[in-house]
C-alpha cells in the first residue's frame, strides 16, 4: 500500500512537472511569436508587433511620440502609423496638395514632429504645418532661404536658421515675428547649426565659431563673439553636428576638434574642456556627461570641472550607430544587429539583445520602457524590462 501511494505521488509529480513544461512552452510560445529572429543573454523583453518596409533612399526620416509614427519620403508623401498596433491610419503627399503637381526638383529635407503637429520643410524654402491627426494641412509659408539647422521650438515660436539669417515663425499661424541677421564664415564645411535655449536666450552655434546669443522676444543680438583659446588656434570652435546641452546657465559641447568643451552661457567665457576626441552625441544624467570616444571607450565626465570619472572598455563600441539614455540605463545599438543595456549606476552591461537584422538604424522611445527599433526592412515595437 505504502509502495503504491508513493508511485501514484511518483506519477502525479511526474504530471505535473509536464503540465508545468507544457504551459511555460506555450507562454514563450505566445510572447516569442515575434521574437524568433531575437535572442538576449538575460534581457527581459518582449515585441508586441513587427510591420516590414523598406528603409530606403527614399525615406528621409521616421520619428515618433506615444500614439504615433510618423515615416516621412523625400517626395512629400507622409505616412502615419499606429504606435500600438502597427496599422496604418492615413497617407498623403502634401506637395501634390499645395502644387496640385509633381515637381521633380522639389524635395523633404527635413520633419520634425512636435505637439501632434508635422513641421515639413523643403528645398525650396517652404514649411507645411500639418495635424496628425486628421493629416489636415493647418498653414503653409515660406522661409527666407531654406533651414539649414535643426528646429527649435519655444514659447509658440519656430526658431530657424538658414543662410546667417534667424527667423523666428509663430507656430500657430506661420506668421513671422522678427528676423535677424548674424555673421558667419562660409568657408568652412559645417553647415548644420544646433540653436538651443534658456531662459528666454537663444544661442546659436555658428559653422565658424562664433556663438551668438539671440533675445528670443525681440530678435536681438545679446552678445557674439569667437571662442578661442589663443588667437591663432580656434580650439573651442563648435562642433555643430552634436547638440550641445545647457544647464544651470552653461554651455556642453563639442569643439571643432571634438573635444568636449563647458562655457558661461551669458559671456561665453570658457569653464573648462577636456581633450578625448568624442565621435557620439552627450547624454547626461545626475550631473555627468557621458559620450564615447574615438578609441571606441565609454566615458563619464564629471559636469563640474571636466574630470573623467570612469572609461569603460568593456563594450564593442567600434560600429555603434544608436547612442540613447533610458533612465539610468544607456542603450547603445550596433551595425551587427545588438542593442547592449548598460546601466552607470553600476557601470556595466546587464544584459544584450541580438536580432538576426543587420544594421539597428534607430531606436526611438514611445514610453516608459517601450521602443521602436528600425532595421533596414523592419519595424520592430518592443517592450524592455529595466528591473537589473
Amino acid at each position: 500500500m505504502i509502495i503504491k501511494y508513493n508511485i501514484n505521488i511518483f506519477i502525479l509529480i511526474k504530471y505535473f512537472i509536464l503540465i508545468v513544461m507544457i504551459l511555460v512552452f506555450s507562454s514563450c510560445t505566445i510572447n516569442n511569436r515575434h521574437n524568433k529572429y531575437c535572442y538576449s543573454n538575460g534581457c527581459n523583453y518582449s515585441v508586441k508587433w513587427k510591420k516590414f518596409f523598406s528603409y530606403n533612399r527614399d525615406i528621409l526620416d521616421i520619428i515618433n511620440n506615444d500614439k504615433y509614427i510618423i515615416i516621412a519620403k523625400c517626395n512629400g508623401v507622409i505616412q502615419v502609423i499606429d504606435i500600438n498596433y502597427g496599422k496604418k491610419i492615413w497617407s498623403k503627399n502634401f506637395f501634390y496638395c499645395i502644387h496640385h503637381k509633381l515637381l521633380n526638383n522639389l524635395k523633404l529635407i527635413k520633419i520634425y514632429f512636435i505637439n501632434d503637429k508635422i513641421y515639413l520643410f523643403t528645398n525650396k524654402a517652404e514649411i507645411y504645418t500639418i495635424n496628425v491627426n486628421y493629416g489636415i494641412l493647418m498653414w503653409y509659408t515660406t522661409t527666407v532661404m531654406p533651414i539649414t539647422s535643426e528646429l527649435l521650438l519655444v514659447n509658440h515660436l519656430l526658431i530657424i536658421y538658414s543662410n546667417n539669417i534667424i527667423q523666428a515663425i509663430n507656430e500657430n499661424n506661420g506668421i513671422t515675428k522678427w528676423i535677424t541677421s548674424i555673421y558667419s564664415n562660409t568657408t568652412l564645411s559645417y553647415n548644420i547649426i544646433t540653436p538651443v535655449a534658456f531662459f528666454g536666450i537663444v544661442v546659436i552655434f555658428s559653422n565658424n565659431g562664433i556663438i551668438s546669443a539671440i533675445s528670443l522676444d525681440q530678435g536681438n543680438i545679446i552678445w557674439q563673439r569667437y571662442i578661442a583659446i589663443t588667437k591663432n588656434k580656434l580650439i573651442n570652435m563648435i562642433c555643430n553636428q552634436v547638440k550641445p546641452i545647457i544647464l544651470n546657465n552653461i554651455i556642453y559641447s563639442i569643439n571643432i576638434n571634438n573635444n568636449l568643451i563647458a562655457l558661461d552661457l551669458y559671456s561665453g567665457r570658457i569653464l573648462w574642456f577636456v581633450k578625448i576626441y568624442v565621435i557620439s552625441n552627450l547624454l547626461y544624467y545626475s550631473n555627468h556627461i557621458y559620450c564615447i570616444d574615438s578609441q571606441y571607450n565609454l566615458i563619464s565626465i564629471n559636469i563640474f570641472n571636466g574630470d573623467i570619472i570612469w572609461l569603460q572598455k568593456k563594450i564593442n563600441l567600434c560600429h555603434t550607430t544608436i547612442f540613447l539614455m533610458y533612465k539610468n540605463y544607456l542603450i547603445i545599438g550596433n551595425s551587427y544587429g545588438f542593442i547592449y543595456i548598460f546601466n552607470i549606476l553600476k557601470n556595466n552591461v546587464v544584459c544584450y539583445i541580438k536580432t538576426k537584422n543587420s544594421s539597428i538604424n534607430k531606436i526611438l522611445l514611445i514610453k516608459k520602457n517601450n521602443f521602436l527599433v528600425l532595421f533596414n526592412n523592419q519595424i520592430i515595437n518592443i517592450i524592455i524590462n529595466f528591473k537589473y
